[in-house]
């Protein structure tokens, strides 16, 4: 599956969808579904709309937080056993996509507790 995803002006993103999977793939256990069930990181997306040209008319600054939301987004396609500095991986399983983001969202939100910006 792929990811596809609208921008903010802030670099935030809005309006994922995931496309890919049509129903008729063959499943006969769990395993193999979730086997199925996996999304390709986003990066590379964003590469290939870089390389057409999509985002040659934001400004400068908007382009650079954008990147910097997408190479933070791709930082969840990672093993949790992953080496520090090892390079992301190119697809994942939606469940360990999901404990990464929910592990994720903890981390900031202890962050912002401890900084009282509640």
């Amino acid at each position: 599956m792929t990811m596809d995803f609208g921008y903010k002006k802030d670099g935030s993103l809005e309006r994922i969808t995931f496309q890919g999977l049509n129903g008729r793939e063959p499943a006969r256990n769990l395993k193999n579904a979730l086997e199925l069930l996996k999304v390709e990181n986003p990066m590379c997306t964003f590469h290939n709309r870089v390389k057409t040209g999509e985002f040659d008319s934001i400004p400068d600054d908007d382009y650079r937080q954008l990147v910097d939301t997408m190479k933070f987004i791709a930082s969840l396609w990672r093993y949790p056993d992953a080496k520090e500095g090892e390079d992301t991986v190119s697809e994942m399983n939606v469940l360990m996509l999901l404990a990464n983001a929910i592990e994720t969202v903890s981390r900031q939100q202890a962050i912002i507790s401890r900084q009282g910006w509640r």
